[in-house]
């Protein structure tokens, strides 16, 4: 679970340096069509990339918080479980016990129906 964790943090950072890429071409773009100046190249670059830095440095955090959220329901579910798995394992072994009363009674009866018949005998 982590692995995958890390691999989307780490796609997050590679999206950042692709958009460092795509926002220089598309100031170019835009500069080729004439919506921005050449001398504001540098401002606007900046600005995108201060954006982007925000919103990766944002990603990372909500990833942190939902992997911890995760780890903790997961470990809630786990708990809650072995709990159950507890129980279960408790109710079993006073089944067994139950059974083996049950299957010892027909030999006690047996034993003393023979203790009579011989006394009588």
């Amino acid at each position: 679970m982590f692995e995958l964790i890390e691999k989307i943090i780490l796609a997050g950072v590679g999206l950042a340096n692709l958009t460092k890429e795509k926002a220089e071409s598309l100031v170019d773009m835009l500069i080729k069509k004439g919506q921005i100046q050449a001398k504001d190249k540098k401002a606007v670059l900046s600005r995108l990339l201060k954006s982007t830095k925000q919103l990766d440095s944002d990603l990372e955090n909500k990833m942190k918080q939902v992997s911890i959220s995760v780890v903790k329901n997961s470990q809630k579910q786990i708990d809650a479980l072995n709990k159950k798995l507890a129980q279960l394992a408790k109710s079993l072994e006073v089944e067994k016990k139950k059974t083996k009363v049950v299957k010892a009674a027909p030999v006690a009866v047996k034993k003393k129906v023979k203790a009579k018949a011989k006394k009588k005998v």
